[in-house]
């Protein structure tokens, strides 16, 4: 089953340097989607934390995505080929309904070095201004 791991965001903001962001995880069952704020370089320090992992062996990236509302990647070899297994948890700040529980999703997708390569370059092109997108593909559970 095919699964995308989608990073979103104009990059535009009022001043604060505060902009805002989509994260989404997809694949033909499930799909989980969070619009958050972060600094207008957050897609920098992901594409930063992303770069060089697959280099070393037996190494494990965690970060989190977003101030308000937020997805936490973590991402690790799976075997000596440089496969890549992602955990992406989205997590509402905002109770559902009238209760205190707030919605979560955890999603599982597993991807290859060449993917990861162009979801890097992606989020290094990002612009001001622009309709940016920056997708990880691979396969889900």
């Amino acid at each position: 089953m095919e699964a995308t791991l989608c990073v979103e965001s104009t990059l535009e903001h009022d001043g604060d340097g505060l902009a805002r962001f989509a994260v989404s995880l997809t694949n033909e069952a499930f799909s989980a989607r969070i619009s958050t704020w972060g600094q207008a370089n957050e897609h920098l320090q992901l594409a930063s934390a992303l770069q060089d992992f697959l280099a070393v062996p037996n190494t494990r990236v965690t970060y989190k995505f977003g101030k308000t509302g937020t997805c936490e990647l973590e991402l690790w070899r799976l075997d000596s080929l440089g496969h890549i297994g992602i955990w992406a948890t989205f997590a509402a700040d905002w109770p559902v309904s009238s209760s205190d529980c707030h919605e979560t999703a955890r999603l599982f997708m597993r991807s290859d070095p060449a993917a990861i390569d162009t979801f890097v370059s992606e989020l290094l092109g990002f612009v001001a201004g622009s309709r940016n997108r920056a997708c990880l593909s691979g396969l889900g559970p």
